[in-house]
């Protein structure tokens, strides 16, 4: 059987480790947008923490079927789907650097200078069609749409409160 040869701590790592970083932090902040989403859009916030612990695909669900119910206009509702099934598509790809192991990888074979790219090894199998290979490019890309839509959702979100704010406003007088 033949030896498989990996690197460990490798030097010129440093930005590599910091992308990795990046990706799961700035995740975090569509993590906690879940939850901010799920208490803000029930009309029963008290039922919410039953969802609290289920996994982000299936808080997301939830989310939706919030915005297909209690959406304040068509437009709203097309732009906040589109933006949950990217945070969706997201996942995938944080899951996938997350909880696989990672190695380095050089365009030319040898390890000189920084690694060209991240090596993933999906041991668990979660999806055949994502590539095994993460180049700084699209790790780079996926970090900066993250935060996008971070941002995107955050706003969104706080567009719908004020518009519910208004309408219980209007209704009591205040």
């Amino acid at each position: 059987m033949s030896r498989i040869k990996h690197a460990i701590n490798a030097p010129y790592s440093t930005p590599w480790i910091e992308r990795v970083g990046k990706l799961i932090l700035n995740f975090g902040v569509l993590e906690l947008e879940t939850h901010l989403w799920l208490v803000q859009l029930s009309e029963a916030p008290e039922r919410i923490p039953e969802f609290a612990s289920k996994p982000f695909a299936a808080r997301v669900e939830k989310i939706i079927t919030f915005v297909e119910k209690r959406a304040y206009s068509d437009l709203w509702k097309v732009e906040v789907l589109k933006a949950w099934d990217e945070a969706r598509e997201h996942a995938k790809f944080r899951n996938r650097i997350a909880h696989s192991p990672l190695t380095f990888g050089w365009t030319g074979g040898v390890e000189k200078g920084e690694p060209d790219f991240i090596g993933v090894i999906d041991l668990q199998r979660r999806d055949a069609n994502q590539n095994a290979l993460a180049s700084k490019a699209e790790m780079d890309a996926v970090i900066n749409s993250i935060v996008s839509l971070a941002s995107g959702l955050a706003r969104l979100r706080v567009d719908w409160c004020a518009i519910r704010d208004a309408k219980q406003d209007a209704k009591t007088g205040v």
